[in-house]
């Protein structure tokens, strides 16, 4: 596998107080499908956290939908100089989402935070 495609423990937001930070300090983006928090993290690499409530399905939705988002997270690391710990907290509409969809909606997030605008992008908007 492709190392820039691996996704390594250390890409991952492990711990409780880790999301808190992102939810308490981090920026918000509103996508149709997710809720993207972002927070500058200092450190050489980006995290990711996803958070899937049992509203969304039983376990292999929920775990079918975090498998999709990790993949779209793989595929899209920004390459920028800055790095993020990047939180989603999926909405229920994702379960039924196509995966180009999902994949639409963290590129769009991602540009709307690279270009730090408050205009209307697309289809996420930022808080």
């Amino acid at each position: 596998m492709d190392e820039e495609r691996r996704f390594r423990g250390q890409e991952r937001l492990h711990k409780r107080k880790q999301y808190l930070d992102v939810y308490g300090r981090g920026r918000k983006i509103h996508c149709p499908h997710f809720v993207v928090y972002v927070l500058e993290n200092g450190l050489d690499h980006h995290r990711l956290g996803i958070t899937v409530s049992r509203k969304v399905g039983k376990a292999v939705v929920r775990n079918k939908v975090k498998r999709r988002l990790r993949d779209v997270f793989r595929a899209n690391k920004p390459n920028w100089s800055v790095h993020f710990d990047i939180v989603l907290n999926v909405k229920r509409s994702a379960a039924e989402a196509v995966f180009e969809k999902l994949w639409t909606d963290f590129r769009e997030a991602l540009n709307r935070l690279e270009k730090e605008s408050h205009g209307v992008s697309g289809g996420c908007r930022a808080q």
